[in-house]
């Protein structure tokens, strides 16, 4: 993009998109003197007895275009707060896949260490599951799933964690009940202290 470059007494320098013919325009009368009064380019108020040079594109070798500082720094912040959000997303995404593995190897330690010791989760059947309730039926091989597979994950930021939705094919047994079928989960991960971990969830079946 061409800039015009206007060059103050104070060394300070202006950069505008106007051509060097509109800002003459705007600082000079008619008889082409040089108005004692502030010009307003862009968002600055310029007294034109500051200026000293005022130069074109064709009078100077092109500058790169350059945004303003706050522009500059917001976008700075910008790109870091994207940046955090997907590698929050990331590591959600491997959590999930963690505890679809310990759903199905029976892994009670990484059980243990994925679901907070609060957790309430609601059943297809609505009964309401603790922490406790769901490592003992995995101890106890009341649970036993020899298939638990992701085809459909969506992950929602939070302020300290993430809602995840996740559409899960269950194959395997309870007591003596046959599992199998497609069912969605919804799960609400929070960040306690350095670690994420399941407080909530839900799930239905298709």
């Amino acid at each position: 993009m061409s800039q015009t470059v206007i060059t103050l007494t104070t060394g300070e320098k202006i950069y505008t998109v106007a051509s060097e013919e509109q800002i003459l325009q705007q600082i000079t009368n008619n008889q082409g003197m040089m108005n004692k009064a502030f010009v307003v380019i862009g968002d600055v108020h310029i007294a034109t007895a500051h200026i000293v040079k005022i130069e074109g594109p064709e009078q100077r070798q092109e500058e790169p275009f350059r945004l303003p500082e706050k522009i500059e720094q917001a976008e700075e912040i910008n790109e870091t707060v994207q940046t955090e959000e997907e590698n929050n997303q990331n590591q959600i995404e491997l959590l999930e896949q963690e505890l679809r593995e310990a759903m199905q190897t029976r892994d009670i330690f990484a059980l243990d260490t994925l679901l907070h010791d609060d957790l309430v989760f609601v059943n297809h059947e609505g009964s309401y599951i603790t922490k406790e309730m769901d490592l003992e039926a995995h101890r106890t091989l009341a649970v036993r799933f020899t298939k638990v597979s992701c085809s459909d994950l969506q992950v929602k930021p939070t302020k300290d964690g993430a809602v995840t939705i996740s559409k899960i094919r269950l194959e395997g047994q309870e007591r003596e009940a046959k599992i199998e079928g497609d069912f969605v989960y919804t799960r609400v991960w929070q960040l306690i202290g350095e670690d994420y971990q399941v407080i909530t969830g839900h799930c239905t079946k298709l």
